[in-house]
């Protein structure tokens, strides 16, 4: 006997129903369960010294681009995976235990992340899953990097930007006496510390390439390219701030400090949000080449 497609429609519907009330109770739980480690990582965006200002956007992005695929998503019956759900769910609380009691804040914050996808595999299955996996993969950009990583990075973002900064001055004509990371021109003096290195920008440009590969570019290949480039476009962003601070500083030495000095800080967002568009059309651009050879 035949189904009717009304009721084929009416259980699908129903299906979805159920299973959204289970994954949001799921996520309660969850949510339950980390709260000491949400609020820690939380806390971390509004850090000074974690740099991950732009953590707070990081779900709100995430959030969007499920929602753009809901048309997508709705067609994914839900096909629990129990065994493999179970193991992830799991094993993200095996790793925030050991996270904690070992004192490693980033093994505890990728925990929640781990038992997150546990709970879409456990209600709608892995299929969900892959077609979850860029916006899931953002969500990792709310996580504060290993302090390892800053500390092995920031020294040589620090000498960079310094060199940088320092031969484009000269190549403009003004004299400057490098040492380390230290700049000297007439009448001022710039440090490039820590926060000025560009690991700061790094992040947030690697944040912003994500949004952009996927609101913008189609291919994965172009992807990959562009998430590349982000590195050396934080340096170059960041050599043009202190290239501009100098220069502002011979005119006014107070623009070297203070408000002006943090307002200095867009050039380097400025800088490389041109740097991305740049680079796609530039890789657009490479393509047609390509292809036109080939005609």
């Amino acid at each position: 006997m035949a189904i009717p497609l009304e009721h084929k429609a009416a259980t699908g519907a129903t299906a979805h129903t159920v299973s959204a009330i289970q994954f949001v109770a799921l996520d309660a739980l969850l949510i339950a369960a980390f709260w000491p480690v949400l609020v820690s990582m939380y806390g971390s965006w509004f850090d000074e010294r974690s740099y991950m200002e732009h953590g707070i956007l990081v779900i709100p992005a995430a959030a969007y681009m499920a929602w753009a695929k809901r048309d997508r998503l709705a067609a994914i019956s839900p096909q629990p995976s129990l065994w493999i759900g179970m193991i992830l769910v799991a094993g993200g609380a095996l790793q925030a235990m050991l996270g904690t009691l070992g004192m490693w804040v980033w093994v505890s914050r990728m925990a929640f992340l781990v038992s997150f996808v546990g709970c879409i595999a456990l209600v709608y299955g892995v299929r969900m899953i892959k077609e979850l996996v860029y916006p899931l993969c953002t969500l990792i950009l709310m996580v504060a990097p290993p302090n390892f990583v800053f500390e092995r990075l920031t020294l040589g973002l620090q000498l960079l930007a310094s060199r940088l900064g320092a031969d484009v001055l000269e190549a403009l004509g003004y004299s400057v006496l490098r040492e380390g990371n230290v700049l000297e021109m007439v009448g001022i003096k710039l440090s490039v510390e820590e926060a000025c290195s560009g690991i700061r920008s790094l992040v947030a440009i690697v944040f912003m390439c994500v949004l952009y590969n996927y609101f913008f570019v189609e291919k994965k290949s172009m992807r990959i390219w562009i998430l590349l480039f982000a590195i050396p476009i934080a340096i170059l962003g960041n050599a043009v701030r202190i290239v501009a601070t100098g220069i502002a500083g011979q005119y006014n030495h107070d623009w070297v400090s203070g408000g002006t000095h943090e307002a200095f800080g867009y050039v380097s967002v400025v800088v490389a949000a041109l740097g991305c568009i740049g680079v796609h059309m530039g890789l657009l651009r490479l393509e047609k080449m390509r292809e036109a050879r080939h005609v």
